[in-house]
C-alpha cells in the first residue's frame, strides 16, 4: 500500500531522475534529505548513498517483482506501482550510461550562475566568493584555473548577472509570436487525440507480433541441442517479455482528456512568455531549471567584451527564426528566373501574303463567266522578317 507522504516524495524523485531533472544519484540523495517527511539514515539528517542505489535498481516501485538469483522472471505484481514500467526502464538506461558530475554543493542562492558561466580564456567554469571589505562584503565571480590569463581576477556579480538577465530578456518573444506558439500547442494537443487512438491499434498489433515471435523462439528452443544457442534464445525471449510489459502498460493508459489542455501547457506558456520573470521570481531550483531549458550549453563570459553569443534551445531558436525572417512580395514576373534569349537568330525572308480584299473581279468573258484575278491591288514586292 502507498505510505503517504513518503510514496509521493519517492515517486517525484524517481521521475525527476528519469527525466533528467536530477542528473545524478548525489542530487537524488540531497533531494530526499531536503524532504522533512522522508526517513533518514542518520541523526544528522543524511541518507546513505547505497540506499539511493537500491531504490533506483528495484522494479518493485514500478509494480513488478522478479529475482534473477532465485530464477524468478520479471512479472506483474499484486501491488500498485509508484512509477510506470517505462519510467523504470529509462532509469535503468540512465544508470547504464556514463556517470555525470554531481551538482556542486557550493551552489547557493547568492551565486546561481556559479558553474554555468565559463571563462572565455580557458573555457573552465567560473567560481564565486564574497570579498570582505572594510565595512561589508562584496560578491564576485572569478576564474580559479591555474595558468589562465584571467586567473583570480574578480568580476562584479552585478556585471555577470545583469548581463545574463539581458540575454533572458532578449529571448522573450513578441506578442504575435507568442500567439503563434500558443496556437501551435493547441493544434498539437488536438492532434494528440487522433494519434492516441491510432497508437492503441498499433499497440494491439505489436503485442500480437511480440507473442508470435516468442512462440517461434520457444519452438526453436525445443529443437535446439546447443546450450549456447538455447541461452541466446532465452535472452531474446526475456527481452521480448519486457517489451510486452511496456506495450501492455501503454494499452492501459487512458486517452488524454480534452479539458486537460490548460493544465498541461499553463507552466510552459508562463515560461515561454517571459523567461526572465520566471528566473527572477523563482528559487534556486527554478533558476537552475531555467538555465537547462533556455540554453543548450553553458554561457561564456569575457572580462573585456562580456557574454559571447549563447546557444539557446530549439524552442527559442524556432521563435527567433520566425521573428528574423525577411518577408517580401512575390515578383510580378513570377518565381522562376528569366530565360536568356538565343544570340544567333536566323532571319528568314518570306513574302507578304496577299490581302483577302486585294483580289478584284476581272472583265467578264464572252460566255458570261467571270474570272478572278490574283493580282493584288498593292505592291507585292514588300517583304517582312520573322524570327525562327
Amino acid at each position: 500500500m502507498r505510505d503517504e507522504p513518503i510514496a509521493s516524495i519517492l515517486q517525484d524523485a524517481l521521475e525527476r531522475f528519469a527525466d533528467g531533472r536530477l542528473a545524478s544519484q548525489a542530487e537524488i540523495k540531497r533531494f530526499l534529505e531536503r524532504a522533512p517527511a522522508f526517513p533518514k539514515c542518520f541523526s544528522d539528517g543524511t541518507i546513505r548513498a547505497q540506499r539511493v542505489s537500491d531504490v533506483l535498481a528495484r522494479p518493485v516501485y514500478a509494480g513488478y517483482v522478479g529475482s534473477e538469483d532465485w530464477g524468478v522472471s520479471l512479472r506483474r505484481g499484486n501491488h500498485e506501482g509508484l512509477i510506470s514500467f517505462e519510467t523504470c526502464l529509462r532509469i535503468r538506461d540512465r544508470l547504464a550510461t556514463a556517470a555525470k558530475a554531481p551538482m556542486r554543493k557550493d551552489i547557493n542562492a547568492d551565486f546561481p550562475l556559479r558553474g554555468f558561466v565559463l571563462c572565455d580564456d580557458c573555457g573552465k567554469p567560473m567560481t564565486a566568493c564574497w570579498s570582505k571589505g572594510k565595512t561589508k562584503s562584496y560578491p564576485y565571480y572569478l576564474c580559479d584555473t591555474r595558468g589562465c590569463v584571467s586567473s583570480r581576477k574578480s568580476i562584479r556579480r552585478a556585471d555577470i548577472e545583469d548581463g545574463f538577465e539581458a540575454i533572458l530578456k532578449a529571448l522573450k518573444p513578441t506578442r504575435e509570436l507568442f500567439e503563434i506558439a500558443k496556437n501551435m500547442l493547441v493544434d498539437a494537443w488536438e492532434m494528440r487525440f487522433t494519434h492516441a487512438r491510432a497508437a492503441q491499434a498499433d499497440v494491439h498489433k505489436a503485442i500480437k507480433q511480440n507473442e508470435k515471435q516468442v512462440g517461434a523462439l520457444l519452438d526453436r528452443i525445443v529443437e535446439a541441442n546447443n546450450a549456447s544457442v538455447i541461452a541466446a534464445y532465452e535472452k531474446r525471449i526475456d527481452a521480448l517479455e519486457k517489451e510486452k510489459l511496456v506495450l501492455a502498460e501503454q494499452l492501459d493508459k487512458d486517452l488524454p482528456r480534452a479539458g486537460r489542455l490548460e493544465e498541461v501547457i499553463e507552466l510552459a506558456l508562463v515560461f515561454l512568455s517571459n523567461p526572465r520573470k520566471v528566473y527572477g521570481k523563482g528559487n534556486l531550483a527554478v533558476k537552475r531549471a531555467v538555465l537547462r531549458m533556455a540554453f543548450v550549453n553553458p554561457l561564456t563570459y569575457s572580462r573585456k567584451e562580456g557574454y559571447r553569443t549563447p546557444e539557446s534551445t530549439l524552442l527559442f531558436k524556432v521563435l527567433a527564426g520566425l521573428n528574423n525572417q525577411n518577408c517580401e512580395m512575390v515578383r510580378v514576373r513570377g518565381l522562376e528566373p528569366p530565360r536568356q534569349r538565343r544570340q544567333n537568330l536566323n532571319l528568314v525572308r518570306l513574302p507578304v501574303p496577299p490581302h483577302p480584299l486585294a483580289f478584284r473581279l476581272a472583265k467578264p468573258r464572252r460566255n458570261g463567266e467571270r474570272e478572278l484575278s490574283c493580282k493584288p491591288i498593292h505592291d507585292t514586292n514588300a517583304t517582312f522578317r520573322t524570327l525562327v
